[in-house]
């Protein structure tokens, strides 16, 4: 299934109707199950559907390396997962992030413009949401979605595959951020997570509880901090 589809659409402009071909963005329901019980159901692109599951799985605590999932079977948008005999069987705890890691503010703008502008589904459509994992010099996961909350798992699962240190990364969203996000980022050991959009108290309060450093209006020149600045030396 494709994540875009042209459609004849009509629109207006400066008093004058035009028929004309646009491209949208597809949506998928999709569901994972985890031996036998449904973990979740959503609606999410069409795309990256394992690195999803993987994704998903490692930020809610339910394995500890894409190697404790033995098989992931799809049927009719329905995902089941199989555990390897190595994978825990309780989710992990919540616990501050261990890194001592720090990045100056330049270079989470740098990140930030550089993910806008390789958004190209975004450009296209305007209907996703992108999610980017980097370091100091790379990004190594960018991902685009109608939910922000798959795109942020889609682009954990992507750099897990490819073995990216998580301790040492940092998480750009161009979305709000929710205390949930900050719970996934910190699960993975995401030092600093940083957005385009306005974080919850809630994602603050538990940033500052999980030594998460979180920046959002990530936008031109500029960046505010809600918590954790030393991890960008302020």
């Amino acid at each position: 299934m494709p994540i875009t589809e042209n459609a004849q659409i009509q629109r207006y402009e400066s008093g004058r109707l035009a028929n004309i071909e646009d491209a949208l963005v597809t949506e998928t329901n999709v569901a994972i199950e985890l031996c036998g019980e449904e973990l979740i159901r959503t609606t999410c692109s069409p795309d990256l559907l394992r690195e999803w599951v993987i994704g998903y799985l490692f930020s809610e605590g339910h394995i500890a390396s894409p190697r404790n999932v033995e098989e992931i079977r799809e049927s009719d948008g329905r995902l089941s997962v199989e555990l390897a005999a190595s994978a825990t069987t309780k989710p992990a705890p919540l616990a501050p992030v261990k890194s001592d890691w720090t990045v100056a503010p330049e270079r989470i703008l740098a990140i930030a413009r550089d993910a806008i502008e390789r958004a190209d589904v975004f450009s296209q459509t305007g209907g996703t949401h992108a999610m980017a994992v980097a370091n100091e010099t790379d990004i190594f996961s960018l991902i685009e979605d109608i939910s922000r909350t798959c795109a942020l798992e889609k682009a954990i699962g992507l750099a897990l595959e490819e073995g990216v240190d998580f301790s040492r990364s940092l998480a750009f969203l161009s979305s709000r951020v929710s205390s949930r996000m900050i719970a996934k980022l910190a699960r993975c050991g995401v030092p600093i997570a940083a957005a385009v959009s306005a974080p919850t108290i809630d994602a603050v309060r538990l940033a500052e509880e999980l030594d998460v450093c979180l920046c959002g209006f990530v936008r031109g020149e500029r960046l505010n901090v809600y918590a954790n600045g030393w991890r960008l030396g302020l």
